[in-house]
């Protein structure tokens, strides 16, 4: 009895955060930083409704005759991941198959192990795909020809603030890495999540950076490296992710598949594996002095640094909130909708659909809805 007090409490206490955050959405964002296990434990039912069992440190979910085992696919799952740290977080809802994607199988050895160790029933299965490779994505897809749906894509790898170059297909590498490869892995998955239905979701990690980016239609590969700053196209590859869940989410809100893109705060990670040394040390700086500003030149509140666990809980909010599902399409940070911290340029439909359709022109690859 008194474990199902606490649990009581703590929902309560969560439902309570997230019902202030959509009635005040000028509140820092940073007041909302929850752990993955906590907000599972508030929106595990929605995800058992469409999946099975959940079972959680204070309670045990049943799932009724007509509930399916699920299917979901990460991508950039390694040890020190919020993919990762997702996967895990995830098989505690014994779903069918976790599919387990990255460069190299050896990134997910340790992921799958722990898996195997926590839960022995559920099946792992790695997914090799290099998305500095479109033929690669395409190649992945192929691979799942045996898989009729998947109810749950979360796109989570990504590259940031590398030196210049350019994928096999001739984009800047952040370009292409984190955006126009994951334009063509939707395209291909597309079939396959409508055939899991309603509340299935796709889920795409962008950045706070996306505060200080947007998409230079006419030079989106800096002049081949004469003009690149790595931050501005780190910027312009998350503008990009946001624009294209933007565009995405209003056409699948008729099939009531859920579409989120998402901050999950500043995580240190296998990310920032580029970043020079006394990389940390200088965001601290920032903070302290104020430093970062935004497009309007207006000041942006940097996060304090969050674990995986945290930065996983807005992607599980992303794929299974009911409270959001009216707002399809938006960008969400620390668990709640944030499209109001956007510049114009990222809100501006226009712009979506120039970014669509370049984004068809570059892939090779007609995506129409």
């Amino acid at each position: 009895m008194e474990e199902t007090s606490i649990n009581t409490c703590l929902l309560s206490s969560l439902l309570e955060i997230l019902t202030f955050k959509h009635l005040h959405p000028k509140m820092s964002n940073y007041q909302q930083i929850l752990r993955s296990e906590v907000v599972l434990e508030k929106y595990g039912k929605a995800l058992a409704g469409k999946t099975g069992n959940l079972r959680f440190p204070y309670y045990v979910m049943e799932k009724s005759a007509d509930e399916t085992p699920f299917v979901v696919l990460i991508t950039g799952v390694s040890d020190d991941s919020i993919a990762g740290e997702l996967a895990l977080q995830l098989s505690a809802a014994d779903p069918k198959l976790l599919i387990l994607s990255a460069r190299a199988k050896s990134k997910v050895e340790g992921i799958k192990d722990k898996i195997k160790s926590a839960k022995p029933n559920v099946e792992t299965r790695f997914l090799n795909m290099d998305l500095s490779d479109l033929t690669a994505v395409r190649n992945a897809v192929g691979d799942l020809k045996d898989v009729s749906q998947i109810d749950h894509l979360v796109c989570v790898a990504g590259v940031m603030f590398p030196p210049y170059s350019k994928t096999k297909d001739g984009f800047e590498s952040q370009l292409g890495v984190n955006y126009l490869a994951n334009f063509l892995l939707v395209k291909l998955l597309l079939p396959k999540i409508r055939a899991a239905g309603p509340d299935s979701s796709v889920v795409i990690m962008a950045s706070s950076m996306v505060r200080q980016g947007k998409m230079h239609f006419h030079d989106f590969n800096f002049s081949d490296g004469q003009t690149y700053d790595t931050m501005v196209a780190y910027g312009q590859s998350n503008a990009a992710r946001v624009m294209f869940v933007k565009r995405l989410g209003e056409r699948l809100k008729v099939e009531k598949i859920r579409v989120f893109s998402i901050d999950p705060g500043a995580v240190q990670s296998g990310l920032q594996r580029h970043c020079p040394p006394g990389f940390i040390d200088q965001v601290e700086e920032w903070k302290r002095a104020g430093a970062m500003v935004d497009m309007d030149g207006k000041p942006i509140e940097i996060p304090p640094w969050t674990t995986t666990s945290e930065g996983a809980a807005t992607v599980i909010t992303g794929m299974v909130d009911p409270t959001i599902a009216e707002y399809n399409g938006s960008y969400l940070s620390q668990n709640a909708v944030s499209d109001h911290e956007l510049h114009t340029h990222i809100n501006d439909e226009g712009n979506w659909t120039k970014l669509w359709e370049l984004s068809e022109s570059l892939t090779q690859e007609r995506f129409p809805l």
